[in-house]
């Protein structure tokens, strides 16, 4: 067993690794020309290993940082020796397996969203801007709207639905919508004037895929064909078991427990220019226990609740704020293991110095 720690915490594993990780850097730094950062990111650091034609071709993110993290610690159970000359190495050791643990949790459980408020007007849900799902609304009640979520993929063997079978006949990853010259009366209400347009996937950091499908909705009575479109924010009514919902296509929703009322919006711009200085917004964090002011600027965000509220942009009008919202629980560990690495570098830059004064 000892053997197999030596050579598992052998300095030429953590050379070998570091070289892995170099070329996977740069290979994913030639893939963000043509598939953008997102992509790139999911393809190459957040995987275990490298696809390509359907077989594992380089390791991936996860693989190279799981086995450094085996590396230092077979290394650091060999080689380390309970003596004051070794304190500065373990806190080094220690704090790098940290941060790799602490990025590896990051791309596990951190999520990014945004959310977009108009002046006056308040909001208690984020939407995640690349993810889209089917909802399904039963707002018969006065009282509260009851809500069904399914994900694209979930749709594509079907399911059964209040007595009806939902499926999805066609997915366009990206796509604009374009009204018909003629009705099209085979699809309901929005299909029937507007036909969807698949058009090519963008990589570009300024813009995002809007997805459109087509649902078929059947039971013993018949079918219905509804054209939905991420785009659009129309909620077209769909009869199911003679009981009448809302069914759309919209980005993924997380829910709060409270809400953001945005107050006003500011931007300042340089003298005799177009171009911004700095721009604000004055918020109110709305909870049951009271109303909490504050004002998100650039390089000033609002953490609250474990979220984090980053100023992004604007719209044109300057009436609507985005901000760009950093969920991330293990927000914490890059701070503690960047303190941890340079304790130990100070601890061992002491030590060394005291050899050589002895």
């Amino acid at each position: 067993m000892i053997p197999i720690i030596r050579k598992l915490g052998h300095i030429r594993l953590t050379i070998f690794l570091l070289f892995k990780l170099f070329f996977l850097i740069l290979f994913a730094t030639f893939a963000q020309v043509d598939r953008g950062i997102f992509l790139a990111n999911k393809l190459y650091f957040t995987s275990w290993f490298v696809w390509g034609n359907g077989f594992p071709i380089f390791f991936g993110g996860y693989t190279i940082g799981a086995l450094l993290v085996i590396n230092l610690l077979c290394s650091h159970s060999t080689k380390f020796k309970k003596s004051r000359a070794y304190i500065g190495i373990f806190f080094i050791h220690f704090g790098l397996v940290l941060l790799i643990i602490g990025a590896g949790l990051t791309s596990f459980f951190g999520q990014e969203m945004q959310i977009a408020i108009k002046e006056g007007e308040s909001k208690n849900y984020l939407d995640f801007p690349s993810q889209f799902n089917v909802v399904i609304i039963d707002a018969s009640e006065s009282s509260h709207d009851m809500l069904y979520e399914y994900e694209i993929d979930d749709l594509k063997q079907g399911i059964n639905f209040k007595g009806s079978k939902i499926k999805l006949m066609h997915l366009s990853p990206n796509a604009i919508i374009n009204q018909r010259g003629i009705d099209n009366l085979s699809y309901n209400q929005l299909g029937q004037t507007y036909k969807l347009i698949s058009m090519p996937k963008t990589y570009k950091m300024t813009e995002r895929n809007v997805p459109g499908i087509k649902l078929s909705i059947s039971n013993e009575k018949g079918s219905n064909l509804y054209m939905l479109w991420g785009g659009s924010s129309i909620y077209q009514s769909a009869e199911i078991n003679n009981k009448s919902y809302l069914i759309k296509l919209r980005p993924k929703r997380e829910y709060l427990d409270f809400s953001l009322n945005l107050l006003d919006f500011q931007r300042h711009t340089y003298q005799q220019s177009n171009t911004v200085e700095r721009f604000k917004s004055m918020i109110e964090v709305v909870t049951n226990e009271g109303r909490i002011p504050f004002t998100i600027q650039m390089n000033d965000p609002l953490r609250y609740s474990g979220y984090t509220f980053f100023q992004s942009s604007f719209t044109e009008d300057e009436t609507t704020s985005v901000f760009q919202v950093v969920k991330n629980p293990s927000w914490i560990m890059p701070y503690l293991s960047s303190v941890i690495i340079v304790s130990g570098l100070f601890i061992q830059m002491l030590s060394s110095m005291r050899k050589k004064h002895d």
